[in-house]
């Protein structure tokens, strides 16, 4: 009996905790991220409004201008489509056949972000120059505003969740610890 209170208290120092936590924690990953992240989830949910809104474009991009310019007048004509164009483009969405989405508009640098606030879906754009020599061609297929449902929420809890875990283990790692001593992890 002795042994086994020893080694219980042993157990207990070695976790940082005691044993009546350990086992009050009787559940799965995704229930103890929501329960420790689920209103700091909502507060970002509230502060970012439309940056977390999911956009579905079309883009073509290119180095020539003049390229760029042929491309929009030709789709706004309809003689040729962003798929047949794609190939010919620069970019990821050259091998998804011209179309990028659903992309959350925080992910999104300027000026694109911007114009994806502002357009009509289906409208083709005047091609936009970017800040790295490069020239696009735009049309947004949809805009898919951010809800408070199992999937926006899940996504923000789960970024939360993955930013305490990363911030813990570095200043974990910052520490030197030494032989037998305890490694106690703050809750978030």
């Amino acid at each position: 009996m002795l042994d086994a209170l020893e080694s219980t208290q042993l157990l207990t120092l070695w976790l940082g905790r005691t044993i009546e936590r350990l086992i009050a924690v009787d559940c799965t990953l995704e229930e103890w991220q929501v329960a420790h992240f689920s209103n700091q989830a909502h507060d970002q949910f509230l502060e970012k409004g439309s940056a977390l809104d999911r956009f579905c474009f079309s883009v073509l991009q290119t180095k020539d201008a003049n390229l760029a310019q042929e491309w929009a007048f030709r789709l706004q004509e309809g003689d040729v489509s962003f798929a047949q164009l794609a190939p010919l483009s620069i970019g990821r969405s050259r091998e998804t056949g011209g179309r990028l989405g659903p992309l959350r508009l925080e992910d999104l640098d300027a000026p694109l972000d911007r114009l994806l606030l502002r357009i009509t879906p289906g409208v083709i754009q005047p091609p936009l120059q970017l800040g790295n020599g490069r020239t696009i061609v735009l049309r947004l297929d949809s805009r898919q505003p951010a809800q408070w449902d199992g999937n926006d929420r899940l996504d923000l809890i789960q970024r939360l969740y993955r930013r305490w875990l990363t911030d813990t283990i570095k200043s974990l790692q910052a520490g030197e610890p030494k032989p037998g001593s305890t490694c106690s992890i703050p809750l978030p």
